[in-house]
């Protein structure tokens, strides 16, 4: 198995995973607006050890979403590629959207290496 196959497995595995937990947000009925409004109000409000997660993955995802925009630049991905997997990580979730970009980017350096 190549490496851009293992980024993909992981960011189906994780589309799969957070996406079993948005069930009784969405199962409500309310709309996206009032489900992301009580998830997040859920993450903040449930337990310090909630809140710590909460801070870790979004400033964990800031510092990774500046070394997207560093790679991109290095390996050619275009600027719209780039938006598109950092508004997807996090509409949808960054540990499906940040695996696809590092599929993306190893695949452009595998072809580099054959060609």
């Amino acid at each position: 198995m190549k490496l851009w196959q293992v980024y993909v497995l992981i960011g189906i595995v994780a589309f799969f995973a957070t996406g079993s937990q948005v069930v009784p947000y969405v199962g409500d009925g309310d709309g996206p607006v009032a489900a992301t409004n009580q998830f997040w109000r859920d993450a903040f409000t449930a337990n310090h050890a909630s809140r710590f997660l909460v801070f870790d993955v979004v400033l964990l995802g800031l510092a990774v979403f500046m070394l997207m925009w560093v790679e991109s630049r290095k390996v050619g991905i275009g600027t719209g590629w780039f938006v598109a997997y950092v508004a997807l990580s996090v509409l949808v979730g960054i540990s499906t959207f940040v695996p696809f970009f590092l599929a993306h980017r190893q695949r452009i350096l595998d072809a580099r290496t054959v060609g």
